[in-house]
C-alpha cells in the first residue's frame, strides 16, 4: 500500500512542474528571457554562488580567458574635523563699498543733491533769483533771469518766471520766430513777443518774457545768484 501511495505521490508532483514549467524562465531552455526571470519572484537560480560581474563585456572577457585588470582599492576616507575653507591672498579679498540709494524720482534726487548742486537746491528753497549765461557753439548767447523750479543731475533747469536777453546776427539765413507771421504762417501756439533793446551793424540784441522755460544743461555757461535789493 505504501508503494502505490508513494508512486502517487510523485506522479502529483510531475504533473504540477509540467504545468507550472516555463520554458522562458529556465536558465538552460533557448527560449530563456533574462527580464522576465529579473521581475519573476522566487525564480530558482540554477548556481546562487556564481560571481556576478557589472557588465556583460565583463562576463565574455571572462568565459574567453581574457587577462582582468586588477581592481583598484578603495581608499579609506579620514574624517574631517574642520570645514574646508578656500584661502584667499590679501588681492583676492572682496572690497566693501557704500551701497547706492536708488531715488524713484526727480523730487527725491533734488533733496539729496551735494555739491554743485546743492546751490540749486538752495535757490529753489529760498526762492532766489538767478542769473543763467547761455551759450551756442562758439561764444555766449545771451543770459537769463528766472527762478529755479526743478533740476537734475545734468543741471537741466526747469525755469519759471523767466527774463531772456540774447544776442543775435541782423542777417539770418533762417528767419526767426517773430518773422513768421510776415510769411503767412500761422503756429498753434503763439511764441512770446520778441523786443529789439539794443542794435548794431551786424547784430541785435533781444529780449522776452516766458512764463516758463526748459533750459537744458549743454547750454548753460555759468549762473549766479542775484542778491535782493530792498527798496527803502
Amino acid at each position: 500500500m505504501a508503494s502505490k501511495e508513494t508512486s502517487n505521490v510523485s506522479e502529483e508532483e510531475k504533473s504540477e512542474k509540467n504545468t507550472n514549467y516555463n520554458p522562458k524562465l529556465d536558465f538552460f531552455s533557448e527560449q530563456f528571457d533574462p527580464l522576465l526571470a529579473l521581475r519573476t519572484p522566487n525564480v530558482a537560480i540554477p548556481i546562487p554562488e556564481a560571481k556576478t560581474y557589472d557588465n556583460i563585456h565583463i562576463f565574455k572577457s571572462v568565459l574567453e580567458g581574457k587577462p582582468q585588470a586588477p581592481a583598484k582599492s578603495k581608499k579609506t576616507e579620514v574624517p574631517q574635523t574642520a570645514p574646508i575653507e578656500r584661502r584667499w591672498l590679501p588681492h583676492q579679498l572682496p572690497i566693501q563699498t557704500k551701497r547706492k540709494t536708488f531715488h524713484k524720482n526727480i523730487f527725491t534726487k533734488m533733496e539729496s543733491a551735494v555739491g554743485p548742486l546743492q546751490f540749486l537746491k538752495t535757490c529753489k528753497d529760498k526762492r532766489h533769483r538767478i542769473k543763467i549765461w547761455t551759450r551756442h557753439s562758439h561764444d555766449i548767447r545771451g543770459y537769463c533771469l528766472a527762478y529755479v523750479v526743478a533740476f537734475d543731475k545734468h543741471w537741466n533747469l526747469a525755469l519759471e518766471d523767466v527774463d531772456e536777453v540774447w544776442t543775435r546776427p541782423k542777417k539770418r539765413k533762417i528767419p526767426a520766430l517773430d518773422s513768421a507771421s510776415k510769411r503767412g504762417f500761422r503756429p498753434k501756439v503763439l511764441p512770446p513777443p520778441i523786443t529789439v533793446i539794443q542794435t548794431t551793424k551786424k547784430t541785435e540784441t533781444c529780449s522776452r518774457h516766458v512764463s516758463q522755460l526748459l533750459l537744458r544743461g549743454e547750454h548753460i555757461a555759468y549762473i549766479v545768484v542775484i542778491p535782493d535789493v530792498k527798496k527803502e
